[in-house]
Formats: C-alpha cells, sequence, structure tokens
C-alpha cells in the first residue's frame, strides 16, 4: 500500500502533493480539455467544479487514507498551484499503476516528468517494487516522457483503459530500488547520512592534493565544502528522486571519508560506487570494509542488478580495494579522459547481484 505520510514531495521542477477543494475549478476546467480528453481516459465524461469537490471528499481523501488509491496534484513549485493531476491505481504489496494528465496552461516546462519521477519516489518509499504505466501506442509523447523518466517497454496487448474503454496499450516498467534501513554498521565502522557538521572533516580530507590527485575534481575550497555537503545532504537513497546516496564512514566517533552510491540506469537498477578514505587511515582495511558493506546494502536489500566503479588507471589502491571486495575488472580504457590538463585512462569494475 502507499504511504501517504510520504506526502508533499517536491524537487526544483515539480511538487505532487493530495489533491484539495481548492484544485476543483482548475481540474475541472482542465479535464475540458480536448488533448486530455483524448489521452487521458478519465472515467467520467464531464467534470464541474462540484463534482470534482465531491470526488475528493467520497473517492479521493478515503483512497489515499488506505493507501490504495492516490489521486495527486501534480502543482507548481514555486506556488504550489494546480498544474495536473497524477494517479496511482491498481495499487498491490508490490506494484502500482501510473497515469497522469497536464493542464493546458502548463505544458512544455517538464513538470509531468517531474511528477512521474516523485511518484516514484513515493512508491518506492512505500515498499513496492514496481512500477507500472500504459498508453496507447501512438501517443509518442507520453512514451518519450515515461522512458525519460526511467521506464522501460514491456510489451502490448489488449486492455481496459480507466475509462472503462476496451483500447490497445503499451505497457512500460519501471524497477523500483529498496528503501534502505539507515545507518549501517559493521564490526569496526557506521555508516551513516551526512550532517552539516561533517563538512569540516571531510575539507580536510578532500583538500588534499594527494586526495585529488585522481580524482576528477580539484582540492576542496572552504566554499567547495559547502556546496559538496549541501548536494551529499540531499543523496538519501536510491529510492528518492535523487537516485543517489551518500554515506559517511565513521569509526570511533570520527568521520574517515565517504562512500557514494548512485543509479547510473534507473530501469534497470544499475548504479556506480566511488569512494574516499583519509589516507592517514589507510592500511587497516576500514575502506574494504566500508565498500563491502555498501555493496552488500545494494545487491542485496535494494535489490540492483549491477553496480560499476570507475576509477583513474593510476589509482591502484583504489583497483586493489574492488579486486578485495570481489569486484571485477571488466575493462581498461586508454586515455578515454581528459582531466586536469592531460589524457588519463580509466579502470572499469563490476559486481552483479548474482556475483554475491
Amino acid at each position: 500500500m502507499l504511504d501517504p505520510d510520504l506526502l508533499p514531495l517536491a524537487s526544483d521542477r515539480a511538487r505532487l502533493r493530495p489533491m484539495r477543494p481548492e484544485d476543483a475549478a482548475d481540474y475541472a476546467e482542465g479535464t475540458a480539455d480536448a488533448a486530455v480528453r483524448a489521452r487521458a481516459h478519465l472515467p467520467e465524461t464531464q467534470y464541474t467544479p462540484a463534482s470534482v469537490r465531491a470526488m475528493i471528499a467520497e473517492s479521493v481523501e478515503p483512497g489515499l487514507a488506505r493507501g490504495d488509491l492516490a489521486v495527486l496534484t501534480i502543482a507548481d513549485p514555486a506556488t504550489d498551484a494546480f498544474a495536473g493531476s497524477l494517479v496511482l491505481f491498481d495499487v498491490t504489496a508490490a506494484e502500482a499503476e501510473v497515469g497522469f494528465w497536464m493542464h493546458p496552461d502548463h505544458r512544455g516546462r517538464g513538470l509531468a516528468r517531474a511528477a512521474v519521477e516523485l511518484a516514484a519516489e513515493l512508491a518506492a518509499g512505500s515498499g513496492l517494487r514496481r512500477l507500472r504505466a500504459r498508453t496507447v501506442p501512438d501517443n509518442t509523447a507520453s512514451q518519450a516522457l515515461l522512458t525519460g523518466a526511467g521506464f522501460a517497454v514491456e510489451g502490448r496487448g489488449a486492455g481496459t483503459a480507466p475509462s472503462g474503454e476496451e483500447v490497445e496499450l503499451l505497457t512500460l516498467v519501471r524497477e523500483l530500488p529498496h528503501p534502505m534501513d539507515l545507518p549501517v554498521d559493521t564490526d569496526r565502522l557506521r555508516l551513516r547520512l551526512h550532517r552539516e557538521q561533517d563538512r569540516e572533516a571531510l575539507l580536510a580530507i578532500y583538500s588534499r592534493p594527494d586526495v585529488a590527485r585522481h580524482l576528477l575534481e580539484e582540492p576542496w575550497t572552504p566554499e567547495d565544502s559547502r556546496r559538496r555537503i549541501e548536494e551529499r545532504l540531499a543523496r538519501t537513497g536510491l529510492h528518492t528522486g535523487e537516485g543517489a546516496l551518500a554515506l559517511v564512514i565513521e569509526h570511533e566517533g570520527r568521520v574517515l571519508g565517504d562512500v557514494a552510491l548512485w543509479l547510473t540506469d534507473r530501469a534497470h537498477l544499475v548504479a556506480e560506487i566511488g569512494w574516499v578514505l583519509d589516507p592517514a587511515a589507510g592500511g587497516q582495511g576500514l575502506a574494504t570494509e566500508a565498500v563491502r558493506a555498501v555493496l552488500d546494502l545494494a545487491l542485496r536489500e535494494s535489490g540492483l542488478h549491477r553496480v560499476a566503479a570507475r576509477m583513474d588507471a593510476r589509482n591502484t589502491a583504489s583497483a586493489r580495494l574492488a579486486e578485495r571486495v570481489g569486484m571485477r575488472r571488466e575493462a581498461h580504457l586508454r586515455e578515454d579522459w581528459w582531466s586536469k590538463g592531460e589524457w588519463t585512462s580509466t579502470l572499469e569494475f563490476g559486481m552483479l547481484a548474482s556475483d554475491r
């Protein structure tokens, strides 16, 4: 079932929230648009502000409270004004179907795709494993939006639209990562989400030229540290809109570095991992312990299919670590990346869920 306590959800491009009676006039106006009538397959033939308010009271609010139906408002992120509607329906313990339409005054702004990504965040946060969408084959705009939001075509066939009409439908599916149980404790480490107060400790590590040498970024300045920590604070799980997780490596209360995991293919649950450890803490197996724990989290708990690690080929310490945790060296790309004024080569390691 869907967890209504996760709402509202927002990004810099859209806001997804429960539908309210004050949305009724805009909802009714939007459903009168010819394109919405043709594509959205709405259950009712006509909506008025009064009928929408009745629908909210009789169906929308009870369905959201039960968790088996979510008729949500796609809102402008700046004004919270109604911009369209997104529905999650046919909800089971494992999956749900998503449908959406946009008010004609708000098309072409990227709100719909952003809202679908937020819907995936809601579904994943509620413990669902996949999100399904169906569209008529000639609705290429909807298909492009869905594939851009991480959906993959599963097949086509006859089906029943929400309107009850029998039509040919193309089915697209997005697999969802599972929420993670954080923090993660190992024998010697705690892996936890970042905090603002971690900035000074991480600045001391990332400002070192020997640490930055094999990274794509320059040594951090204090201004860099503020920006980088702000980015990391938003990376709280693969099931979120960010599709990324950033964890501090903590040993006996001291911050030693961090590990990052981010989705590179949402539709097929493929991710990349990266790590940085204070050189002063090297030689004790702490980085190996941290990376192994995050790989376990990714491939066992989160349901990922594959995790890759890419690194400067001169970074022999990271290459040895990747091998120690069981990742396989799959490629050596010669002088494929221009970094810091020179061509550098890249090593790529990979691990599948089946390798665990």
